[in-house]
């Protein structure tokens, strides 16, 4: 990452119950990776060619690219000028319970992952910049609400996703549960197999299509989630790179940054709360 040209900020808002990011990237590309809640990234200059499961597709300014939590995507710039965003990482049913009124059956999925709708971009923006620059709560709190209820009533679905069958959900859900129990371990496919009882080349196929990155790719990405968790419980981040499974804390950063834009040090410092909102 060119850090010369290439600037980001992130920082929580306990008020919203969500974390967000502004950003200005150059010279840089996000690996594979999924977030924990729903991911919401309006670009507001350039362009960003951005990989999903089965398809790629180009974020344009005005553009709100919009994914539901654990799924995989990959972003990366299409010229040297780069792409601006701002993004918002919310719990998608949270955003229901703020304007719902209907009870829910299934899974809330989000119908993206490109939404051009100048409304909600707008209301987005607003929030995001009042969240920003300390600015009226009355005027980020109102566009919050707008935000919420327009995805809900426009883009948002209650719905059954497709997932394998039989002794593959099965295999898959015990083979997720052993990767996140062993982030620190050296362990083989070959192990994980024998533990849900599958041969490995069947659980590798399910694995993937279960959950859109091959099982290796799934162990970098829990450890980097563990991470996370631990910065944001007040580990030190030599505390958070061993107990999470990484070599050291150079290697943490590495696999950090290709992620999440912004080193371990970075995270850790936009977890103060901002002056006004609440901790």
């Amino acid at each position: 990452m060119n850090t010369a040209q290439t600037a980001v900020d992130v920082w929580q808002s306990p008020d919203l119950r969500a974390e967000l990011l502004r950003g200005k990237f150059i010279d840089f590309s996000y690996d594979v990776h999924t977030h924990e809640t729903a991911c919401f990234a309006l670009l507001t200059r350039g362009h960003i060619r951005i990989r999903t499961r089965g398809s790629e597709f180009i974020a344009r300014q005005g553009d709100l690219y919009a994914i539901d939590a654990d799924e995989p995507h990959a972003g990366w710039a299409i010229d040297s000028a780069g792409w601006c965003l701002r993004t918002l990482y919310v719990d998608i049913d949270y955003l229901h319970q703020l304007v719902g009124e209907r009870q829910v059956k299934h899974a809330l999925t989000i119908s993206g992952p490109l939404i051009n709708d100048p409304d909600i971009a707008a209301a987005l923006y607003s929030l995001h910049h009042c969240s920003q620059t300390q600015g009226s709560y009355l005027l980020r709190d109102q566009a919050y609400l707008s935000f919420a209820d327009k995805l809900m009533s426009r883009y948002v679905r209650d719905t059954v996703k497709p997932a394998n069958s039989g002794a593959e959900r099965g295999a898959v859900r015990r083979a997720r549960e052993f990767l996140d129990q062993h982030l620190g371990d050296h362990v083989s496919l070959m192990e994980i197999a024998h533990q849900t009882g599958i041969p490995q080349f069947r659980l590798f196929r399910a694995f993937e299509r279960a959950y859109g990155m091959t099982p290796h790719a799934y162990q970098r990405q829990a450890r980097v989630r563990y991470a996370m968790t631990l910065i944001r419980h007040r580990h030190s981040l030599s505390e958070a790179s061993a107990l999470s499974g990484f070599a050291d804390q150079a290697h943490l950063t590495r696999w950090f940054r290709r992620f999440m834009a912004i080193t371990p040090g970075q995270y850790q410092k936009a977890l103060a709360p901002r002056s006004g909102e609440q901790p």
